[in-house]
């Protein structure tokens, strides 16, 4: 029998056996340097959309820009125009996708004016839930998110931009097949990057789902289930791991089920780390 594995969020699958969930699987923030101390933020967020009762996106995301004592600078409102479906791909080694995989993806945008200040500024959405049936972390329907993005001190750098991953990884790989997937980036200012797996971030409630304004970092990692860990997320032989210059990703998965995984690159500026860059 065929069995394959859904993508680097990562969520493994059997043909035969899928679980509906309803929720968020993955995103990241980015921002781009424009002019006059103004910045675009990009927010993307994934979500199954395998099942018709599932949630939908939200309208507006909110952005919280905090300054470096952790208080709250501004907040700004993140607009949504409309989710598109990613396009499932196999790489040919399951031959074809089973036909209850479905992720959407929905990029939320906004501009917001930061003058220079000394430390910089940290830029954060934090959204629940995720999906119930993630083996890797505790209660995960419980557990939102948080996507963050660091401005760096004008001391460090100006006007910067940060890095941005090359690749979406493939919806379905296969367990029982070795992957290699190219998780490099590219950064628009030339900085050196290092790659890394990093730890899920965990933000946002059932209570409250959309915090307004977010709170402040540092942000705690999700509660992981033994043995898995943000180093180990997933069962494998061998498991996940990330070459820490070129971003090349490689793992041989051997189990069904749905994992987290997150994979951070961090950048450099004349030997000085300016900001962490998170895809989860």
């Amino acid at each position: 029998m065929l069995k394959r594995v859904l993508p680097l969020f990562l969520i493994l699958i059997s043909v035969v056996s899928f679980v509906h969930a309803s929720h968020i699987v993955g995103g990241e923030l980015i921002y781009v340097y424009q002019s006059n101390n103004t910045y675009k933020f990009t927010l993307k967020l994934y979500r199954d959309c395998s099942n018709s009762n599932n949630s939908n996106f939200s309208n507006t995301e909110t952005l919280t820009i905090l300054n470096s004592n952790g208080s709250v600078f501004t907040t700004a409102t993140m607009t949504y125009p409309g989710a598109v479906q990613v396009p499932n791909q196999t790489g040919s080694l399951c031959l074809t996708a089973p036909p209850n995989v479905c992720v959407e993806q929905a990029v939320y945008t906004c501009t917001v004016n930061l003058p220079p200040a000394t430390g910089g500024y940290t830029a954060t959405v934090q959204r629940c839930c995720r999906n119930a049936s993630i083996t890797n972390i505790t209660n995960p329907n419980t557990l939102g998110a948080t996507y963050t993005a660091h401005v760096p001190d004008p001391a460090l750098a100006t006007n910067n931009n940060s890095p941005y991953f090359n690749n979406f990884p493939r919806t379905i790989i296969c367990a029982n097949h070795f992957l290699s997937f190219d998780h490099s980036a590219t950064d628009p200012d030339g900085d050196s990057l290092v790659y890394s797996l990093c730890p899920a971030l965990q933000g946002a409630s059932q209570g409250n789902p959309q915090p307004n304004p977010a709170s402040a970092p540092p942000y705690l990692s999700v509660p992981y289930v033994a043995p898995y860990t943000y180093l180990n997320p997933l069962t494998g032989s061998p498991g996940v791991s990330i070459d820490p210059q070129s971003g090349l990703l490689t793992c041989f998965p051997t189990a069904i089920g749905q994992f987290v995984v997150a994979v951070c690159v961090s950048e450099y500026r004349n030997g000085q780390l300016i900001g962490v860059h998170q895809r989860e």
